[in-house]
């Protein structure tokens, strides 16, 4: 997961020293998964109620992120996590065609329910 959002590091809303970006930056990541999720083809089988389940999903996520952000110290959680939604939307879009039939894209679905779990947010069941 370190390498998902290396790019974050870089940027002036995550902690210059971190080795590990905070916790708040994988919740925006999984409102950016959940997002993709929303718009996949793969997913075109479901219900709408599926897919606005992992709409709502992506906005709590999002939510979410912005809250522990601020509990993190963040002086401005709601525009750093903009910031990097501004890197992370796209990155999952791109992997839209086939994000549910790669591996990769399938743990970190994985990875955000159980994040998700343990933060309150629920998720909609994705299955390739």
């Amino acid at each position: 997961m370190r390498a998902g959002l290396a790019a974050c590091l870089v940027l002036a809303a995550c902690p210059a020293a971190a080795e590990e970006p905070p916790r708040w930056a994988y919740l925006a990541e999984c409102s950016a998964v959940f997002r993709a999720v929303s718009l996949s083809r793969d997913y075109a089988s479901v219900s709408e109620a599926q897919r606005a389940a992992a709409i709502e999903a992506a906005g709590r996520f999002r939510d979410r992120a912005v809250a522990v952000a601020g509990e993190a110290g963040q002086t401005n959680p709601e525009a750093d996590v903009a910031s990097i939604m501004v890197y992370l939307e796209p990155r999952w879009e791109n992997r839209i065609e086939r994000l549910l039939s790669v591996r990769s894209n399938l743990d970190w679905i994985d990875y955000c329910r159980r994040l998700g779990r343990e933060e309150g947010v629920i998720t909609p069941l994705v299955t390739p």
